[in-house]
């Protein structure tokens, strides 16, 4: 029991060290502005190209923890995940730091395809929710715990010796998950080919995933990366404090994961009434950060209410798995988050793209200054999403209504 905890928390400390990683420019914006001479539009690209190398790797990495196991491709993984933030300190060519990124994101995809698995080989199949639920939260704590420290280490000790210690942390977990992870025997382990076309051309994954991603803008365009540049420059908020109302967006996440499964379990039908109203909860508070002069306390509430909504996502891996077949679960799993997660780099681009067209080039105290009107203007795509979405689950509810 103790050797099955142990595996279990490297596994979920691997999840949370990533999310810190996946996060991270929320911190040092300004600093990879001056530091590489970049505009928002390679800012932009950085955050996105994350996910790019989450999406193609999620399939290949679930094949390979299949085949050699979590001993060997987890660590790896680490490694990878670690050694892709090393060209922000070992050099100056912006090319370099990007390639990096998309290595991070590379190694990160294994972060959840190893839990599954993990989870699955040491704990009974009732256990599994729990014990993803308390990693979850183990992960989105990195996120919201490392914020602060991360913004004090960086003024404090500066850009270099942040990123070697972070980076050599990383290392040391790939090593002692190599040491304390078992060697399993997968060699009755086959990729079952069959499962995973069917989950491929299953129209109703397809669509539940493609709407789900056009949901996903709050968590991933937004808390990744502009949260406390947003705060800041529409309201005047000190830098400092918009880091920390940033990251009630994790806590409510972390707190509608479990709510929203507890609710999941007492109304197993509900799915898409569950994500419609999500939507409809971020697009209502969106529109009031956009239109509204909001104070300190009043912007935690509402980042609390954007994360919380933000966690449709365990609902929607829930209605793809109850449409397929027990033997196609991992691929329907693997496939709907490979989806849904690949919005990350479009949400990224465009609000990127957005903001880089209507900057000024403004900058203050070796920082950006965007303006609010820029803001609203670039964010304003995240909302328009949201109702694509929630049209599209509304549109799945009604078909779905007159099959029964």
């Amino acid at each position: 029991m103790q050797r099955n905890f142990l595996i279990w928390l490297l596994a979920s400390l691997f999840y949370a060290y990533q999310y810190i990683l996946r996060v991270i420019p929320n911190i040092i914006i300004p600093e990879l502005v001056v530091r590489f001479n970049i505009g928002t539009t390679e800012i932009g690209q950085f955050c996105g190209l994350y996910y790019v190398g989450y999406v193609l790797a999620h399939i290949p990495v679930g094949i390979l923890l299949d085949r050699f196991g979590s001993k060997v491709v987890i660590p790896i993984c680490i490694a990878l995940t670690s050694l892709g933030a090393l060209p922000l300190v070992s050099s100056n060519d912006w090319s370099y730091s990007i390639i990096g990124r998309i290595i991070t994101g590379i190694g990160s995809s294994a972060s959840v395809l190893g839990l599954f698995k993990i989870i699955s080989i040491y704990y009974r199949r009732e256990k599994f929710a729990m014990m993803f639920s308390i990693s979850a939260i183990i992960g989105i704590s990195g996120g919201v715990f490392a914020t602060k420290p991360l913004h004090i280490l960086f003024n404090k000790f500066g850009w270099d010796y942040v990123f070697v210690t972070f980076i050599t942390l990383g290392l040391l977990l790939a090593l002692v998950s190599f040491m304390f992870i078992p060697k399993i025997d997968t060699s009755e382990e086959r990729l079952n080919i069959k499962s995973l076309s069917e989950v491929i051309f299953n129209k109703n994954v397809l669509l539940i995933s493609l709407f789900g991603g056009f949901m996903v803008g709050p968590l991933e365009g937004f808390t990744d990366v502009w949260s406390a540049t947003f705060l800041h420059e529409m309201y005047a908020i000190d830098r400092q404090v918009a880091y920390n109302i940033s990251k009630w967006i994790l806590i409510g996440f972390g707190f509608g994961y479990l709510s929203l499964s507890y609710l999941l379990e007492k109304k197993p039908t509900k799915h898409y009434e569950i994500i419609i109203s999500c939507a409809m909860a971020m697009i209502i508070v969106f529109l009031l950060l956009f239109i509204c002069n909001i104070n300190s306390l009043l912007a935690s509430i509402l980042l609390f209410i954007v994360g919380f909504a933000s966690a449709y996502q365990i609902v929607l891996t829930a209605k793809v798995v109850n449409l397929v077949k027990d033997d196609a679960v991992a691929s329907a799993g693997s496939v709907s988050n490979a989806i849904v997660m690949s919005f990350g780099y479009f949400f990224h681009t465009v609000i990127a793209n957005i903001m880089n067209f209507y900057w000024d080039g403004k900058i203050v105290d070796e920082k950006p200054l965007y303006g609010a009107d820029v803001m609203v203007k670039s964010m304003l795509i995240i909302p328009i999403c949201l109702l694509i979405g929630m049209i599209g689950f509304w549109l799945l509810k009604v078909i779905s209504c007159k099959k029964s």
